[in-house]
Formats: C-alpha cells, structure tokens, sequence
C-alpha cells in the first residue's frame, strides 16, 4: 500500500515533467503491424476484434515476409501514419484543465528563453525574415491565456491593414476557436452594410484622385454619382469601368443589399488587369467624343443622363448690402413670403 501511495504521489509531483518529456523515435515495424491490424480488424465488431499480441503471434511469419519486401519510401509512409496519429491524440488528461495551463505556460517560457524576443530581433535583422505567432487555447476548459510575438513590420501589418490590436487579434482567434462559431458570420457581425458601403467609397474617390494625378488634374476632384457622366466622365475625361451591378455607376448606398455592395467592393478590390476588376481608366479623345455622343443620345431618349441641379431654397429673410440690391429684389421677397407659407 505504501509503495502504491509513493508512485501515486510521485505521478502527481511530475505530472508536468511526464508531459513534456521527449517521445520515443518513430519505428516503422510498429507503424507497419498497426496498419496490418487495422486492416484485419476493419469489419470485425469492437468485441470481435483481434488483439495486438494475438495477431502477431499467429501471423509473425506473413508479416516478416511482408515487412521484409518494404521499400525504403514504404516505411517512411509507415513512420508518416504513426506521428500523424501522435498529433491528432490528446495526451493532457481533461480532468485537469491547471496542469494543462501550466504544461502550455512552462513551454512557452522555454522558447522563449531559448528563442527570446532579442533573438528574434536578431534573426530578423539577419535574415530580413518577418512573422509573429499566435498561440490559444483549444476550448473553454482550458484556463492558458493567450500567447503572441510579433516583429515590428508584423505588428504594423496586423494594426494598419487589418485594423486591429495585435493583442486583440489573439483574443479573436480565441473567441472563434473556443466557441465555434462560423467564420462567416464573424465577418458579417464586424463588419456591417455601412461599412462597406463607406469602403466602396473611399476607394472609388482614392483612386479617382490618383488618377486625376496622373492627368495633371491640379484642382481636387471630387466623386460626383448624380452627374457622373457630365462632371466626371466628360468633364475630367476619366470613366469607371467594371461596374458590376445593373444599371449605371451609382452611390455604393443605392446599390443594393448587403450582397450587391459586398461585390461592388471585391471588384473594387481586385487589380485592374483582373478581368472582374472595376477601376479608373483615362479616356482617348476618341473615346470621350463617342462617350459624348452616346450620353446625348441617352439623355435624348429620355434617360436621365443629365440631371438638373437643385435651386437651393431660401428659408429665411435674405438680407442684401446695398452693394448687391438689383431690380429682383422684390420678386425675391414675394418668393420667400410663399415658400415660408
């Protein structure tokens, strides 16, 4: 009882040391007989099923002979399966989510002590290679925090492409790990039709006023959607090709739904030489004196090509200086007598 209580103690006292202990080598003689076992016991129920000392007992010249003819690259697929099977099986016990914590906390305080944030400073700096990682934990029994690194060029990628806090991205990924949840509709939650829409519109204005740039347009050109084809298109003689929704370049907000501005901002995003691109292209003189053409042919058909801007209407009293009183004076009190009834 005595040595049985030692050895139990024992186990609990190194519980994290068993755990992180290095692994016999692979042997492709066991990969091999598993295998074979594997097979035999394919249709076999699990109380029919053969054991391992059995089967080698009855079947240990077959397999011999077997093992014998192995190609070199045989027995490596062999080896393949078995540290396959090492990594998809769970070796912490689940009953004990502290051990696990402090197994994961005592490995990452190794690697960093042995590959530590100055060497990998260090490697950077060397090699010009750049990374982070990111380490969390598998499910909510879990109690390890997360674990980050990252390289300076890394960490600006994650904040100013990705718009998020290297921290905070660990806290995602443990968020979607953990509860499951379908990437999807991570996407969808963070990011919302008005985003999108607001996206749709900053690139489509960036692009306009570099290319306004390269046509040596000095004054700030400004997206106009109404009069797109007058003040845009004929005016600074650029066009937006590659719509891919119905109908005529528009306001990204009177699109559509979610799914019509979601494709609006992929083609956006795309390179110009992808054939589903939608980008700015300057127009040859050829080009815009057809594309002239064809609007007034358009707007003469009763498409509303052209559209009239709205007189600004005057809600209150219009106090003039002496300067500027002209002859409509009058006219534009009784206008603004009516408007006000």
């Amino acid at each position: 009882m005595l040595s049985s209580s030692l050895k139990w103690t024992r186990s609990q006292l190194f519980l994290r040391s068993r755990m992180s202990q290095q692994r016999r080598g692979v042997n492709s003689w066991n990969g091999f007989i598993k295998a074979k076992l594997r097979e035999e016991n394919e249709d076999r129920e699990r109380g029919d099923r053969i054991k391992l000392t059995q089967f080698i007992a009855e079947n240990k010249d077959e397999l011999l002979e077997a093992y014998s003819c192995l190609t070199f690259a045989q027995k490596r697929a062999y080896n393949a399966e078995v540290l396959q099977a090492r990594t998809e099986k769970s070796h912490v016990a689940r009953a004990n989510p502290k051990a696990k914590r402090h197994d994961i906390n005592a490995t990452f305080t190794t690697m960093d002590r042995e590959v530590s944030p100055g060497l990998w400073m260090a490697l950077c700096a060397r090699t010009g290679t750049e990374g982070f990682y990111v380490g969390v934990r598998g499910n909510i029994e879990d109690l390890s925090e997360p674990k980050i690194f990252f390289t300076p060029k890394a960490e600006k990628f994650v904040k100013e492409v990705l718009h998020v806090e290297p921290r905070h991205l660990g806290l995602k990924l443990e968020a979607f790990v953990v509860t499951g949840l379908d990437e999807n509709t991570i996407i969808m939650r963070q990011r919302p039709l008005n985003k999108l829409i607001s996206d749709c519109r900053t690139i489509i204005q960036e692009e306009l006023e570099s290319i306004a740039l390269e046509k040596n347009i000095k004054k700030a050109v400004k997206m106009n959607y109404v009069n797109y084809e007058r003040n845009i298109v004929e005016h600074c003689s650029v066009a937006l090709v590659g719509w891919p929704l119905p109908g005529p370049v528009c306001n990204p907000s009177k699109a559509g739904g979610r799914v019509e501005v979601q494709k609006l901002l992929d083609a956006l995003q795309r390179e110009p030489h992808h054939r589903e691109s939608c980008h700015w292209v300057v127009l040859t003189d050829e080009e815009l004196v057809q594309r002239m053409t064809e609007n007034r042919a358009r707007h003469s058909r009763g498409e509303e090509v052209y559209v009239a801007q709205k007189r600004r209407k005057v809600t209150g009293p219009v106090h003039k200086s002496n300067a500027t009183i002209d002859t409509d004076t009058e006219d534009s009190s009784d206008d603004t007598s009516t408007s006000d009834e």
